[in-house]
């Protein structure tokens, strides 16, 4: 008889619940606060149109720190600070001839005669690489199958803020061939010394910051592997590329001279004041890209094992009558709330409540008190629930309470079986500020072992959480 009567209160009590339209759990909050370090290899060009040359892409590399905040289990806003080296090799190949001064008179000799000026190129390589500080904000996305996997997706999109802090031009060596056509007398003069002649130029660099926009807009995407090392730190392993936006050649037009010759009058149209390529006519808009493999690892900064051991060892010892008991009990929910327990070991006979613990149990209907992922400070939704207990167990000095606490099942048992404790213990904390004495109260934790009972769509933030129960 007593087993029916048993069976018919589960049923009623499940039932109950849903006409009564138990609280709903707070919504899943953040997962995790993560910082990034990363560090990046690959290549690059500096992709502009080169007229008479070729240009080829460089090495590339850079590193940065980051901050992802995770505002659903799988998506993130990120921001940060990177460093980045872009660069690329260009190659003069073609001839140049001109037979103008910059004042666009016909260009002469100290005869006065007519000629066009020759220079042909003989391994002409020069590098051009900058160094970028880069503020990039996106979002960050990453997967994994289940809460034991070790290894899952990531990939990440957004927008980068590129400043060039420094920028030159490197030439390795190659020799210039100087000659002069007299059209006049179908003449080409070389090896006239101090004219025409063959040069032989030493390797030298120039500062080219100043010919570079102050503020890129970059765009940048990466796809890898996550892999999960512990709690604490997961490391991601991707491939990435990133695009310049706007031209970052910030040299006007009309401020772009011919390769930096020297072509006013009374001077001699030598390489003697070759500035490099960057800010000349013969280069184009310059949209660097960049493409390479980024390693990083990122870091929960929360509170380590060793910590939380040390403050539960504090704490039992602070608190004797804490200890961590296994879960023995079968229980039923009413209305969000456990109502009797019974033991699975022996048949118990079920107790027959007296008027105050019916009167604790209805006021516990609703008495869920929820907590953040991994956090142990509680959300009281509705407030007053804390008050009324207090209040009702001043009003019977003889009721006693089971505080228990549980926790979601992402993590180890053990970690689990801790966390659950002290947000028992801060709930205990809570009503014992509310005059409620310490030894009627008996705090239990119940770890990942007991997921909320009334939970249909499997909400991992309905599992975090303290019931307050009658004893």
């Amino acid at each position: 008889m007593r087993r029916i009567v048993f069976i018919l209160l589960a049923v009623w009590s499940l039932t109950g619940a849903k006409a009564a339209g138990a609280k709903e759990a707070p919504k899943e909050r953040p997962i995790r606060h993560y910082i990034d370090l990363y560090g990046a290899g690959g290549v690059s060009h500096w992709n502009y149109p080169l007229e008479g040359g070729t240009v080829a892409i460089g090495g590339a590399f850079g590193a940065g720190i980051g901050y992802t905040f995770f505002f659903h289990p799988n998506v993130g806003l990120q921001a940060g600070l990177s460093f980045s080296r872009i660069a690329s090799t260009a190659r003069l190949t073609e001839p140049m001839e001109w037979s103008q001064w910059q004042d666009g008179s016909a260009l002469t000799d100290y005869m006065g005669d007519l000629y066009t000026h020759r220079t042909a190129f003989e391994g002409w390589k020069e590098q051009e690489q900058a160094y970028l500080i880069e503020v990039p904000l996106g979002l960050r996305f990453r997967y994994f199958r289940d809460k034991d996997s070790r290894a899952g997706l990531h990939a990440a999109l957004g927008a980068k803020a590129a400043i060039p802090v420094w920028a030159n031009y490197r030439n390795h060596s190659g020799t210039l061939i100087h000659t002069g056509w007299y059209e006049q007398w179908q003449l080409l003069l070389y090896d006239l010394p101090g004219r025409f002649e063959r040069e032989e130029v030493r390797a030298q660099e120039e500062n080219m910051t100043r010919r570079l926009r102050t503020i890129n807009a970059e765009l940048y995407g990466e796809i890898g592997i996550a892999i999960r090392i512990n709690v604490h730190y997961e490391l991601y392993i991707a491939a990435f590329g990133q695009y310049t936006v706007n031209d970052m050649n910030s040299t006007a037009k009309a401020d772009r001279g011919a390769l930096g010759f020297r072509t006013e009058k009374n001077g001699y149209p030598f390489m003697n004041e070759y500035k490099g390529l960057v800010g000349t006519d013969r280069v184009g808009a310059i949209h660097p890209w960049m493409a390479g493999v980024k390693v990083g690892l990122s870091i929960w900064p929360g509170k380590t094992d060793k910590e939380r051991k040390k403050e539960l060892k504090r704490l039992m010892k602070q608190y004797p009558e804490m200890a961590v008991r296994e879960v023995v009990h079968d229980t039923i929910f009413l209305h969000d709330t456990i109502c009797s327990e019974m033991s699975l070991a022996e048949e118990a006979p079920i107790k027959v409540p007296t008027a105050a613990q019916e009167a604790l149990d209805s006021l516990l209907s609703e008495a869920v008190i929820w907590f953040p992922f991994d956090e142990y400070v509680p959300i009281l939704e509705p407030a007053y629930i804390l008050d009324s207990v207090a209040a009702m167990m001043h009003r019977h000095p003889g009721l006693r309470i089971h505080v228990n606490g549980h926790a979601c099942r992402l993590g180890t048992d053990r970690y689990n079986q801790r966390l659950a404790l002290l947000r028992a213990k801060a709930v205990a904390d809570l009503l014992e500020q509310k005059g409620v004495a310490a030894e009627r109260m008996y705090v239990w934790s119940y770890g990942a072992k007991r997921p909320f009972r009334y939970n249909s769509k499997k909400q991992l933030s309905k599992d975090r959480r303290v019931e307050i129960i009658p004893d």
